[in-house]
């Protein structure tokens, strides 16, 4: 009887909300502006360093380079694919998101774009080597980029296979002179494309599909950070 009384308390009340409200109303000891409540914070940053970042404010120079540094592709596993089967993975994917980052050169302030070489970094990157190997470079910009993808595959026993895939792309900006990250952007794409005559395999239109959705992730994210290049010209 009592289960029964419980459903029928459910079933007239419907569903609930859980949220987060304020402490309750009382005295509230006031804090000096900029002071951190965990001591143990000062280990990395002391309370005067984060102030001084946070009231910072990074200035787009007239005349800049923007070095290129892409950290990371990821390729989810396609099961069908054979066990000898080998991509040439990251050249392509370079290659194919680099064509949307030179995009950039449409601002007047940037006069060149170009590739951060990889041997002035060891294997564990941090944004401080990163800074460094960028201020031997003489950037003033850093774009790091990294890309996911999930790759499909329809096998139709009538009419056209397809290849689909699906990529996420994230990128950053970091000022060479303060070594603050002023812009940011992540965007997806969906791709879908049917297999040709050119293909030898439905894995290398797998292969195709991954570098167009590549391509669009990353002509979003350059055109988010040309917005916001023209923004900060206002």
């Amino acid at each position: 009887m009592r289960f029964l009384l419980l459903l029928a308390a459910m079933a007239t009340t419907g569903c609930s909300s859980v949220g987060t409200q304020g402490p309750p109303p009382g005295a509230v000891e006031e804090i000096e502006a900029g002071q951190s409540l965990f001591p143990s914070d000062a280990a990395i940053l002391s309370d005067q360093e984060i102030a001084r970042i946070l009231s910072a404010r990074v200035e787009i120079p007239e005349s800049m380079r923007v070095a290129l540094l892409y950290l990371e592709h990821r390729s989810m596993p396609l099961s069908s694919r054979p066990w000898y089967y080998r991509r040439d993975e990251p050249q392509q994917e370079l290659r194919l998101a680099m064509q949307s980052v030179h995009r950039l050169l449409e601002d007047n302030r940037v006069y060149d774009v170009s590739y951060l070489p990889t041997f002035l970094l060891p294997k564990q990157k941090s944004v401080g080597l990163i800074r460094e190997a960028a201020a031997r470079y003489q950037a003033d910009w850093v774009l790091i980029f990294k890309s996911e993808t999930r790759p499909h595959e329809k096998d139709r026993t009538f009419g056209t296979d397809e290849a689909r895939a699906y990529c996420l792309a994230e990128c950053a900006v970091l000022d060479v002179r303060t070594g603050t990250i002023p812009f940011t952007s992540r965007a997806s794409q969906d791709v879908t494309i049917a297999k040709t005559d050119e293909d030898w395999s439905l894995s290398e239109a797998v292969d195709r599909a991954e570098l167009e959705a590549i391509d669009a992730a990353m002509s979003e994210n350059v055109e988010n950070l040309l917005q916001y290049l023209e923004r900060a010209s206002d």
